[in-house]
């Protein structure tokens, strides 16, 4: 069995910081669960995992 662990907070740090500004017509950004979802989408083609875990700190 494959598992896929994730630091949630890491990945969407990068996301926001890593990607330029895209924000909804109201001013909401949106770059960070959009990088998110797209590093995260990556990473399940890559590696094609059983199961997927993501943490994130509180």
């Amino acid at each position: 069995m494959k598992l896929l662990v994730l630091d949630g907070n890491s990945i969407l740090n990068r996301a926001f910081y890593g990607i330029r500004l895209l924000t909804t017509k109201d001013g909401l950004y949106t770059n960070g669960i959009y990088g998110f979802l797209t590093i995260f989408h990556r990473l399940l083609e890559e590696t094609s995992p059983d199961a997927v875990a993501v943490a994130f700190d509180m």
